[in-house]
């Protein structure tokens, strides 16, 4: 049996590469639009950026994030996830309606962790084992889940566990619980793809999936992992809308998906795959939830945020096949190149 190759290097070789390079692609350039979109809101609509309205808006921009945090390493393993909005409506609906007719919400909370994981065993098996396109598979299993939970409820709203609402609504030192458990998330992801073999591997697979095979990488195990690690993280997220909610209906996550998607996209993560940008994808949660809050409060309809998310993941995925560097060459044609 010989030994595993080392990793391939998977950092870009080439400035001239099609990817977003770092200068664009940092987490200072999203919180940096972020903290303009927010100094705009300010100009022509100071209610988006008061206290009550920032009270109001951090609690959903933290539940988007984990969602999204989720999405991100799908995204990193060079696949998409459509099956977040069907989990997190699963994942609301189940936690409410078991801990109302049994009272035990850690029973609750464990039933929806163990339906995670074999959601998210599902999407890896099926895509890693059968070459299933994640879009169809994904797509697939989302479809199962909807209905799955409208059958489990009935199609009738089940008021969440009152200690989970209690949590949902609750600050600790001024910030809304579910920021801090977003904050959190970014912190242990950052450092499991960042620091760790799995993630060295996760970065591998998603930039080129031949090449970490040969070099001795499990990839179909990867893929699994990477899944079933998302579907849980839509888990989370959803029980944590029920509760802030308090009656979850059966579509509750279905405007997650879109948002989701753009916030990866804006954070800096590139949809073909390999590094992602985990704090970026968060800064860009934040900043999706004030650009949806800024579009209402300037008396658009509701309908008209999707189009502007839809348009956002489109700019963000032009730019990044932008080769900035090369651009700033020909602009500045005395600048040396690196």
């Amino acid at each position: 049996m010989h030994a595993p190759q080392a990793l391939p290097d998977t950092e870009p070789k080439n400035s001239g590469s099609r990817r977003w390079t770092p200068t664009w692609n940092g987490t200072s350039s999203v919180i940096a639009i972020t903290v303009a979109l927010f100094g705009f809101s300010w100009l022509i609509a100071p209610g988006s950026v008061s206290g009550s309205a920032i009270d109001s808006l951090l609690p959903f921009a933290g539940i988007l994030a984990i969602a999204a945090i989720g999405q991100t390493m799908v995204v990193m393993l060079k696949g998409i996830d459509l099956s977040l909005p069907g989990m997190m409506t699963m994942a609301a609906l189940v936690s409410s309606q078991y801990a109302q007719d049994h009272g035990s919400i850690l029973t609750a909370l464990l039933i929806v962790a163990a339906i995670a994981v074999v959601v998210g065993l599902v999407n890896g098996i099926v895509i890693s084992a059968f070459s299933v396109t994640p879009l169809v598979a994904t797509l697939a299993v989302n479809a199962v889940l909807m209905g799955a939970a409208l059958a489990y409820s009935g199609g009738t709203p089940t008021r969440a566990p009152q200690s989970v609402s209690d949590f949902a609504l609750e600050k600790t030192i001024g910030v809304s619980n579910t920021v801090w458990l977003a904050i959190a998330l970014m912190i242990v992801t950052v450092f499991a793809t960042g620091r760790t073999a799995w993630g060295r591997q996760v970065i591998a697979v998603g930039s080129n999936e031949r090449t970490a095979h040969a070099a001795g990488v499990r990839t179909a195990r990867i893929k699994i992992s990477g899944y079933v690690a998302a579907a849980l993280c839509y888990s989370g997220a959803g029980v944590l809308l029920a509760g802030y909610v308090s009656t979850p209906n059966t579509n509750a996550g279905t405007s997650y998906l879109l948002p989701a998607i753009a916030a990866v996209v804006v954070g800096g993560t590139a949809l073909t795959g390999g590094r992602g940008n985990i704090i970026g994808t968060a800064v860009g949660a934040l900043f999706l939830s004030q650009l949806t809050q800024l579009v209402l409060s300037l008396g658009a309809p509701s309908s008209t945020q999707f189009l502007v998310q839809a348009v956002v993941i489109a700019v963000a995925v032009g730019a990044q096949q932008l080769d900035l560097r090369h651009i700033l060459h020909r602009l500045i044609p005395g600048k040396e190149r690196s």
